[in-house]
């Protein structure tokens, strides 16, 4: 059997493209090595050689880096040191608790006695100082009281003098009445009704002393009750409130209807103005007297007021199972105000820690 030397020779695998492309691989292998070899030769010799070229540029280089880098460490120390003391205490903190701002004087002011109110003195917002004059109410029955109170102690005081001037002459009688007993020329009955007349007149004298006595009180009870017609601050302190207007009626008491108002403003104290928070039973033995205190006001979030523990009230509230505790507030400031939301952050010492061991 002939075989075909054409169909052989097309059944032979041709090795040249394979060779081809094994020698391009190589070439591109060793020119990637070479340039490695180079850049690591370069490298070496920029930060190995004893002398390398761009000496001095370097050197300058370097001192403005370390200079900039010396000014942002000082900045950075500057930083740390201004703001350590509030991180170092916010580190501290043991408990955190929210309440309000609560004043421990307020009073709503008010009169004493019923009456319409002729005239107002106070707005919202208006400072007041201790006795000044709030409000006037109508005074007139109380001018005829004390006008009457008046006249009563002069015609008790008129009726006194003319006992008096009664009982001078019953003692110039009662010497001379002596006289003539010593000369017996009167008998001894005339000088004792004499005796008995001046003690008579004495009692009198006593009596309407009494009732002078007697009459300046009423006239002290009069003039008590006219003041009390004009309403005075009790401290000193700012109005918030405004709760009645000229021409309506004002008492101490209720009235049914409430047609009577109870107080013409309420006042505040703002130097006694403290927080009031709430700790739960789990956390009080955290908290003590005279404890530090950081308070910060829902308001002025970025604002921390250096505080402290006034005092725990000894009770707890059943409902809640916590237990309310005052804290002093060591700055005094307008921002400040009654009712305001607070946050606290009770800070350990080393009295705390003592105690929890």
């Amino acid at each position: 059997m002939t075989t075909d030397k054409s169909s052989l020779a097309q059944l032979t695998i041709d090795r040249s493209e394979q060779d081809s492309k094994s020698a391009s691989t190589i070439a591109i292998m060793t020119f990637f090595g070479l340039i490695l070899i180079v850049v690591a030769f370069y490298w070496f010799n920029a930060n190995f050689n004893s002398q390398p070229v761009g000496l001095k540029e370097q050197q300058t280089v370097s001192a403005t880096l370390q200079t900039e880098l010396s000014s942002v460490i000082a900045v950075s120390k500057k930083a740390t040191i201004d703001l350590s003391p509030t991180s170092e205490m916010l580190n501290k903190a043991v408990l955190d608790a929210s309440g309000h701002i609560v004043a421990r004087r307020i009073a709503t002011v008010s009169s004493r006695v019923t009456g319409k109110l002729n005239l107002l003195n106070i707005e919202e917002g208006q400072r007041v100082s201790k006795s000044q004059v709030l409000a006037e109410l109508d005074d007139q029955q109380a001018k005829l009281s004390y006008e009457l109170a008046l006249a009563e102690l002069s015609s008790k005081q008129a009726s006194f003098d003319e006992l008096l001037i009664v009982q001078q002459q019953q003692l110039q009688q009662s010497q001379r009445l002596n006289e003539l007993f010593k000369n017996k020329l009167i008998s001894e009955q005339r000088i004792d009704d004499a005796r008995f007349k001046s003690q008579q007149i004495s009692a009198q004298l006593n009596n309407k002393q009494a009732m002078i006595d007697l009459s300046k009180k009423r006239v002290e009870l009069a003039q008590y009750q006219l003041s009390q017609h004009k309403i005075r601050a009790p401290f000193d302190g700012v109005v918030i409130s405004k709760n009645a207007q000229v021409g309506e009626l004002i008492s101490a008491g209720t009235a049914g209807g409430g047609s009577i108002r109870t107080g013409v403003g309420t006042i505040v104290d703002m130097s006694s103005l403290e927080v009031e928070v709430e700790v739960g039973e789990s956390y009080i033995n955290r908290v003590f007297a005279g404890q530090q205190v950081l308070a910060t006001l829902d308001a002025y979030p970025q604002w921390q007021i250096t505080s402290e523990v006034e005092a725990i009230i000894p009770t707890a509230d059943r409902q809640k199972a916590s237990i309310k505790v005052r804290i002093k507030l060591l700055e005094v400031d307008g921002r400040v105000l009654p009712d305001m939301g607070v946050k606290v952050s009770f800070l350990s010492t080393d009295e705390l820690i003592a105690k929890q061991y």
